[in-house]
């Protein structure tokens, strides 16, 4: 599943993910917390189970985002290492392996 981010740096903390072929789009807080699901009428289609997984993988990877670019923010603004790891941001590399998950689960449309 490839993902596209929608709001890059988005005031509220809320990140925005599509899948692939954009059929579907999640916006989620930091935590992965869906605010807003977004469905193409094909998706609807699509055997239950399997759209239910995409949609929480990709809540999933919202939030590793949201996360990351907290992480970022904090960073910019001074705040050790040690202290962000305390707060168990994710780090770009967590990013990396939950789009490689996504990537390897295959996006169904």
């Amino acid at each position: 599943m490839r993902t596209t981010n929608e709001n890059s740096d988005s005031a509220d903390g809320l990140t925005t993910v599509r899948s692939r072929g954009g059929g579907i789009s999640v916006t989620c807080t930091s935590t992965g917390l869906p605010v807003a699901i977004r469905l193409e009428p094909a998706q609807c289609r699509r055997d239950p189970d399997g759209l239910a997984a995409d949609i929480l993988a990709l809540c999933r990877f919202a939030g590793i985002t949201a996360g990351v670019r907290r992480r970022a923010a904090l960073t910019q603004q001074g705040v050790p290492d040690e202290t962000l790891s305390l707060l168990g941001l994710p780090s770009r590399a967590d990013l990396v392996a939950s789009e490689e998950r996504l990537d390897a689960a295959g996006a169904r449309r």
